[in-house]
């Protein structure tokens, strides 16, 4: 089995499962090129009606019949599940749909004490999913409520503050970045999307394979040359396998008294296992505290032995 975390929402899926699209507030798993799995989710102020967020699939599956099911009509596992996640808290709605060639079962979700709202819906291909399905709904949970939300994807983790949010993230072959923002102010407005503005920019990356990379450079002039908003290599700390540095890219007399210097903190470091580089940077007007961004860099690793 594996573990996922992404913008405040778990799952703990079989190995066979592989993510076949990720958005900020979704995933959709496949096995074999068949749709499995598929999560939707967002954050619900004030009231919340199950019956809108079911209404929903019909619009995404409009030759599906979705119909609502009470707890006496759902399978036994499947209630147990929805009554293992009501101890954490959330509520459920259950539904069942069919369409030609395909029938699914899933439930709404919502967690009135972090606003969080997830649709989530299997896609059962023969009897023994129905089981499967209801093992991975009771492994669902919500992180959107603590200090700082885990993300776990493609074999890699990290703790990230909850005042960042996730702004934008790309995982190809040999490269996977994921960046995350926080406001000035510390807060997010509905008016401007992250990263406008001043404030804080925080960068995942994780290169492979190591070996390739580094054969005719060093890790800090790799990371120098590679990695953006970081300084000249004479602004490093650096040694075989890691890499720091902590200064102001744009300074200056008038930036300094408008508050708007430009800084960059960051690391980089060789893993012990599964050849990659890891590298975490901090940039933007509002510079981290140490201790906050020594937690983060600790938390950023590989969750499997060996990357591809």
């Amino acid at each position: 089995m594996a573990e996922y975390a992404w913008n405040g929402l778990g799952v703990v899926a079989p190995d066979t499962w592989e993510p076949a699209a990720i958005e900020r507030d979704g995933l959709t798993f496949a096995e074999s090129g068949k749709p499995v799995c598929e999560l939707k989710w967002n954050r619900v102020r004030g009231s919340f009606s199950f019956e809108k967020h079911i209404r929903k699939l019909t619009k995404t599956h409009k030759d599906a019949a979705v119909s609502s099911v009470t707890d006496e009509e759902t399978p036994s596992a499947w209630s147990a599940a929805l009554k293992s996640l009501a101890e954490s808290g959330l509520r459920s709605r259950s539904f069942i749909w069919q369409a030609p060639g395909v029938r699914g079962i899933g439930a709404a979700l919502h967690n009135p004490g972090t606003g969080l709202a997830v649709l989530v819906q299997f896609f059962i291909h023969a009897e023994p999913d129905e089981d499967r399905a209801a093992d991975i709904l009771a492994s669902l949970r919500d992180y959107s409520g603590g200090k700082s939300l885990p993300w776990t994807m493609f074999g890699v983790t990290a703790r990230v503050p909850s005042e960042f949010v996730l702004d934008t993230f790309s995982f190809q072959p040999g490269h996977y970045r994921v960046l995350y923002w926080r406001p000035k102010s510390g807060t997010m407005s509905e008016r401007v999307p992250p990263g406008k503005g001043p404030g804080t920019q925080l960068t995942f990356e994780r290169f492979a394979p190591a070996s390739v990379l580094l054969r005719q450079t060093s890790l800090a002039e790799w990371i120098a040359k590679t990695v953006k908003e970081t300084p000249d290599i004479e602004a490093f700390a650096s040694q075989q396998s890691r890499a720091a540095w902590n200064t102001a890219l744009k300074t200056s007399l008038l930036r300094k008294t408008l508050r708007r210097e430009v800084y960059s903190q960051g690391r980089a470091w060789v893993t012990d296992t599964g050849n990659a580089i890891l590298s975490v940077c901090v940039s933007g007007t509002v510079p981290a505290p140490e201790i906050i961004f020594a937690d983060i860099c600790g938390s950023y690793a590989l969750v499997q032995e060996e990357i591809a």
